[in-house]
């Protein structure tokens, strides 16, 4: 028999399956217009006393702060050109820079690792998302004819396996190209060919043939496509993958995107010194070391404002295609956390603590160099993002994590409030049948919920409760979540496309395999070629339903309060 402590450890562990399981993604249309939001506003000004807090007292609930260090944070929107939120902290280390002595969302920094986001985010401008899966020995021609794993594979990568794909997913297998002190002394054939120089006057050791040449030095970690290994190496041949598929230098094709994007405070050399957040000097900064061909895996310069205007592009999909966009907020491997996922360069953590909305996801690449510390986050399912920055010391991590305690419920709690004003309420038919249907949305709550529905005199909630053998079955159980699908109407109106999930109180599952499972019935109950979970609103110029139609039922209800 178990013991009792393992009993209660094993309660602690044991996946069990939620009341109400939405199905993964937005819960409501994304909110919009967040300035003119109470909720938001009184969570912005707690967010704002939290960093103050923090920065005073020199610690804060996530970890020690470095107060001296400059920090800063801008929380943006697609739905708005403006910052909706910005906090500026100069610290006590700019006096004697050469640099600016006010921090502001002009100052220029270095970004260290979110190069490599800009390297993918190139990749996707110039080849489109067709070039993942083709090997690197296709357009690399330095790594064709390197068979020295056949013999030896403990020494040396299978090229031929790795693809673009798994360079920027971290799947290829390439060292990282770190080396710590502390070791015994390298033989002068053991020192590497190719590295970053101590000196921060000097840059890299090596141009592209030098990298090469010295390439099979390095061991591989694991085979492609096995496990994410952080890899900068990877990074480098993308950029130089990038710079024989186009013909072009990776300086110009950064300079393109830049254009294209309108990002003037950005640059992959160094910009003036007077522009530039340069804590105590331009040598122990790293401010002005030049990394050369390591530049596609990072050490990029950009501003706050900048960083927010290359996160609204991507949300916005302002230059590649929503479908390119949609699949590159996606994982493409795990990690052995449950919270982490890895993407094309993205860093993904996943937060439960919402009420009600199950998972969120948020897309990250932070990136370090010198004294520089910095990060952009996407939340696709409200369309927002935010950047931290820190220069002068580390602790970067405090910033985001109070973004997500404080803001996180307060975003997806205005979605409600915009949705319920939208949506919520009674709508009937006008020509005397008996069908009616209100939704409601609650606190905590995914989804519009199904509060009652008569069709022809028919009780639906009650049917649907009967098939799912649930005689509790009520709005928790029958929810519409937006498919974010949605056409013009020639009056003015908009046509909105919901699908309801119909899924039955599982919470008493237990174990492993009780993960929810709502993806499975997303699409699930037909009337003939018509799908009853799918549900068109008419929404009026002021962003009001005035009509539904339950498609598969065939007929029109109309707002009756």
């Amino acid at each position: 028999m178990l013991g009792t402590l393992k009993l209660l450890l094993l309660g602690a562990i044991v996946p069990q399956v939620k009341a109400i399981c939405p199905i993964y993604g937005v819960s409501f249309p994304k909110p919009t217009d967040l300035a003119s939001s109470p909720v938001i506003q009184a969570a912005l000004q707690d967010l704002n006393n939290a960093i103050s807090q923090g920065l005073e007292t020199g610690n804060s609930s996530y970890s020690p702060v470095i107060s001296r260090a400059a920090h800063l944070v801008q929380i943006f929107s697609a739905s708005s050109d403006k910052p909706l939120f910005e906090y500026y902290h100069d610290g006590a280390t700019l006096g004697n820079s050469t640099g600016v002595k006010t921090v502001d969302g002009h100052s220029i920094y270095r970004i260290g690792s979110i190069g490599k986001l800009i390297t993918v985010y190139i990749l996707l401008k110039e080849l489109g998302d067709g070039y993942w899966d083709i090997p690197v020995t296709d357009v690399v021609p330095e790594l064709r004819n390197r068979t020295n794993w056949v013999e030896n594979p403990i020494d040396y990568v299978k090229w031929e396996d790795v693809t673009l794909g798994a360079l920027a997913s971290h799947l290829s297998g390439a060292t990282r190209d770190r080396y710590l002190p502390g070791l015994p002394p390298l033989e002068p054939e053991e020192e590497p060919v190719c590295m970053i120089f101590k000196d921060p006057k000097a840059g890299v050791s090596c141009d592209r043939a030098g990298f090469f040449r010295a390439l099979d030095s390095r061991q591989p970690v694991y085979p492609p496509n096995r496990t994410p290994t952080y890899s900068n190496t990877a990074f480098v041949i993308l950029g130089y993958a990038l710079e024989s598929i186009t013909g072009r230098s990776y300086a110009e094709l950064f300079q393109s995107l830049a254009d294209a994007l309108d990002l003037t405070e950005s640059s992959v050399t160094t910009p003036e010194n007077s522009r530039g957040l340069i804590p105590i000097d331009t040598l122990s900064t790293d401010w002005a070391r030049d990394l050369g061909d390591m530049m596609p895996a990072g050490g990029h310069y950009m501003s706050a404002n900048d960083q927010a205007k290359l996160g609204r592009s991507i949300l916005r999909s302002t230059i590649l295609k929503a479908n390119t966009t949609r699949g590159w907020l996606q994982p493409t491997s795990f990690t052995s956390d449950e919270r982490g996922f890895v993407g094309r360069a993205w860093e993904i953590f996943r937060d439960n603590s919402v009420p009600g909305k199950g998972v969120v996801d948020i897309y990250t690449k932070g990136g370090s160099l010198g004294l520089y510390s910095a990060g952009l986050s996407l939340v696709p399912d409200w369309d927002i993002g935010f950047v931290t920055a820190t220069a002068g010391g580390a602790g970067r991590s405090w910033l985001p994590s109070y973004i997500a305690e404080i803001m996180f419920p307060a975003f997806e709690e205005t979605a409600r409030q915009q949705a319920d004003a939208a949506y919520a309420g009674t709508f009937a038919a006008t020509n005397g049948l008996n069908s009616s249907i209100t939704f409601a949305t609650e606190p905590g709550k995914p989804g519009l919920g199904v509060t009652s529905w008569i069709s022809n005199g028919t009780d639906v909630v009650a049917t649907f409760g009967e098939i799912n053998g649930d005689p509790n079955f009520g709005a928790d159980g029958m929810r519409l979540y937006p498919s974010e699908f949605s056409t013009k109407g020639a009056d003015g109106t908009t046509n909105v496309a919901w699908k309801l999930n119909i899924y039955p109180d599982e919470s008493g599952l237990r174990g492993p395999f009780a993960a929810c499972a709502t993806w499975l019935a997303a699409d699930m109950w037909l009337h003939g070629n018509l799908n009853m979970q799918h549900f068109d609103f008419t929404v009026d110029a002021d962003g009001r339903a005035t009509k539904v139609r339950p498609r598969a039922y065939k007929v029109d209800l109309e707002r009756v309060n």
